[in-house]
C-alpha cells in the first residue's frame, strides 16, 4: 500500500512538474515573439487594422465563402481538396448553422472553419450531415463531402463531433475515406491560396495577397518570422537539455514535452470551464435579484435557474448554461414533454410572444425547449419576455 500511494505521488509530481516547465516555456516563447515583433518595421494588413487581432471564425468563413463565389477559385479549392471537377456550385456562409457550404444538383460539400480552435460540439458534424445535408435538402451520403479546417494540424474531429447522441453511428464512417478531408489553415489552405492565379483581376488578386499576408502573420510563417522561429527552436532544444543530442532523442524529447503541455492545456480548459460557469451562475442570480426588484414579483428557482411557469404550463426562464456546450446563460420557454411536429400550436403562441417582445433571434431546435437564445442582457430579456406573457394574458 505505501509504495502503491508513494507510487500515485510520483506521478502527480512529475505531471505536476510538467505543467511548470509548459507554463515557463510558454512565458518565455511568448516573450521571443513579442520581442520580435517589437522590431518589425512599420506593415499595414486591412484586416488585421480592422479586427485587431480579434477575426473571428465567423469572418474567416466570409471571406472564404466570397472568394468561393468566383468561379476559378471554386474549381481550384474542390479539385485540390477534394480531387474533383465540377461545374459551377452555390456558395452560403453561416446558414443552416453550417459555416461554408456549396450545393451543386448532386453535390453537398460542408465546411467546418475551426481555424480559431473553436471548441467541439456534440453531434456537430453529424448534425450537419444528417438534418442539414440529407433531412432538409434531401442529398444521399454518396453525394455528401466534407472539410473540416483545422488552425495548424491535421487531427480529425473526436467522436463527440461526429456521432450521434448515442455515440454512436460515426458520419465519417458513413461517408467513407474519399468523401472527407481534415486540412490545416497554417499549411494546406495558405499553400493553397498562394497557388491560385487570377488574371486581370486585380482587386481579386490584392485581396487574395491581403488575406494571405494576414494568415502567414496569425501563424508566423512570413519571411520576417524566420530568425524568430529559430531561437524558438534553440530556446525548446536547450531548455528540454538535448540541444547537443541526436534528432531521435530531440524527437523523443520533443513527443514527451507535447504530451505534458497537452495535459497543461487539458487543466487550463477545465479550470475555464468551471470558472465560466461559476461566473454564469454568480450573472444569472444577480439578474434574479434585479428583476426581483424591478418588477416587484418573487420568482421560482432551482439549482440553475430562475423563471415563472404561464398559464398554458409553458416554463418562462433564464438558466446559468451548466448544460450548454459554451456554458454561458440563455433564457428560454421550456415544455417538459415538447415535440414541435406534435405541438404546433403551443410553438405559434411563444413565437408569437417571443416577436411581441421584440426579439428576433432564437433558436427552436431543441426537443425539451420551444425556443431559446444565449444572452448577455437577462434582466431585459426576461422582463420583456414576462411582459409580453402578461399582454397574452398567459400570467396573472
Amino acid at each position: 500500500m505505501i509504495k502503491t500511494l508513494q507510487l500515485s505521488k510520483d506521478i502527480f509530481q512529475y505531471k505536476l512538474d510538467g505543467m511548470k516547465m509548459g507554463i515557463k516555456c510558454g512565458c518565455q516563447v511568448s516573450d521571443i515573439v513579442a520581442r520580435h515583433l517589437s522590431r518589425r518595421p512599420f506593415h499595414l494588413n486591412v484586416i488585421e487594422a480592422a479586427c485587431q487581432g480579434r477575426f473571428k471564425e465567423t469572418g474567416h468563413s466570409l471571406v472564404l465563402a466570397d472568394m468561393l463565389r468566383h468561379p476559378a477559385i471554386q474549381s481550384s479549392f474542390m479539385e485540390q481538396f477534394l480531387g474533383l471537377n465540377l461545374n459551377y456550385m452555390e456558395v452560403t456562409a453561416e446558414t443552416d448553422r453550417v459555416d461554408v457550404a456549396l450545393k451543386g444538383k448532386d453535390i453537398f460539400v460542408i465546411v467546418e472553419n475551426k481555424v480559431n480552435a473553436a471548441v467541439e460540439q456534440n453531434c456537430q458534424v453529424y448534425r450537419y450531415v444528417h438534418e442539414i445535408a440529407i433531412e432538409k435538402y434531401g442529398y444521399s451520403l454518396s453525394q455528401i463531402y466534407v472539410l473540416y479546417l483545422n488552425p495548424t494540424n491535421h487531427n480529425p474531429p473526436s467522436e463527440y463531433s461526429l456521432c450521434d447522441e448515442n455515440n454512436e453511428n460515426n458520419v465519417f464512417e458513413e461517408l467513407g475515406n474519399d468523401h472527407y478531408n481534415v486540412l490545416s489553415y497554417k499549411y494546406d489552405v495558405t499553400d493553397w491560396l498562394r497557388g491560385i492565379s487570377v488574371s486581370n483581376e486585380p482587386h481579386i488578386v490584392s485581396a487574395l495577397d491581403q488575406y494571405i499576408d494576414f494568415l502567414e502573420n496569425k501563424f508566423h510563417t512570413t519571411s520576417l518570422d524566420i530568425d524568430m522561429n529559430n531561437e524558438i527552436k534553440d530556446f525548446l532544444l536547450k531548455e528540454l537539455q538535448v540541444d547537443n543530442s541526436p534528432l531521435e532523442e530531440q524527437l523523443s524529447a520533443l513527443d514527451s514535452q507535447y504530451n505534458k503541455t497537452q495535459e497543461l492545456l487539458s487543466a487550463i480548459d477545465s479550470l475555464k470551464i468551471e470558472l465560466r460557469k461559476e461566473l454564469s451562475h454568480k450573472m444569472m442570480r444577480e439578474w434574479q435579484r434585479q428583476i426581483e426588484e424591478l418588477l416587484c414579483i418573487k420568482l421560482s428557482q432551482d439549482n440553475h435557474s430562475f423563471g415563472a411557469q404561464l398559464n398554458n404550463k409553458v416554463w418562462l426562464g433564464v438558466w446559468d448554461g451548466y448544460d450548454s456546450p459554451n456554458h454561458l446563460p440563455y433564457w428560454g420557454f421550456q415544455y417538459t414533454t415538447y415535440k414541435k411536429d406534435e405541438n404546433p400550436e403551443l410553438y405559434n403562441c411563444v413565437e408569437t410572444l417571443i416577436k411581441g417582445a421584440g426579439i428576433n433571434k432564437f433558436q427552436a431546435d431543441n426537443k425539451e425547449f420551444i425556443a431559446w437564445y444565449t444572452t448577455q442582457k437577462g434582466v431585459e430579456r426576461f422582463t420583456s419576455l414576462y411582459h409580453a406573457a402578461k399582454e397574452k394574458g398567459l400570467l396573472p
